[in-house]
């Protein structure tokens, strides 16, 4: 009779346990999840890995060569406001020159606020870093741009998405950085 009550007892914990995890499933993606899910795209000679649910974009920027968005991201404009834009700087200066100058130029626009400029490593070679917010029609996004040189050109990949969602994206922005390739 005690080993009916206990079985009894596991049976009841199991199927409490499992309505919990279907009523409450669980919404992070981890990095392994998402490369699971995402889908390769090109552009341009250039290629990245982006999720799968992700869509090609176009990008007001003459400089662009692959933009990517989020299309279930909209701003009040209809516009999506989670994108990733690639851009090329052809016959560029020297990647300090250029990036010292595009930034001292954004800092003196109260529009925008620099949060981090600094070196880092994309692919093993020497890149930069720019992270900072921007303000357009009543609304503050913030970005993530990586500078990197080839050549004589420079590639700038810039991550954008609503302030208030950026961390949200992190994840999702630095899985499409590392998957990029020039």
């Amino acid at each position: 009779m005690k080993k009916i009550i206990g079985i009894g007892l596991v049976l009841i914990l199991l199927i409490v346990g499992v309505s919990f995890f279907i009523n409450n499933p669980i919404n992070t993606i981890s990095g392994d999840e998402l490369s699971q899910q995402s889908v390769d795209y090109s552009e341009n000679g250039i290629s990245l890995s982006m999720p799968g649910n992700w869509v090609s974009a176009k990008s007001n920027s003459n400089e662009t060569v692959l933009a990517v968005a989020d299309p279930d991201a909209k701003d009040s404009a209809g516009f999506n406001s989670v994108n990733v834009n690639i851009e090329k700087k052809s016959n560029a200066g020297s990647l300090q020159s250029e990036f010292t100058s595009n930034y001292n130029t954004l800092a003196r626009n109260s529009d925008f606020t620099i949060l981090f400029m600094g070196n880092v490593s994309f692919n093993g070679q020497a890149a930069m870093e720019a992270d900072y917010t921007s303000v357009a029609n009543n609304q503050t996004k913030q970005h993530k741009a990586i500078w990197i040189p080839k050549g004589s050109d420079i590639y700038v990949i810039l991550c954008s998405a609503p302030e208030s969602e950026f961390d949200n994206m992190v994840g999702t922005f630095d899985f499409i950085i590392n998957s990029v390739k020039l």
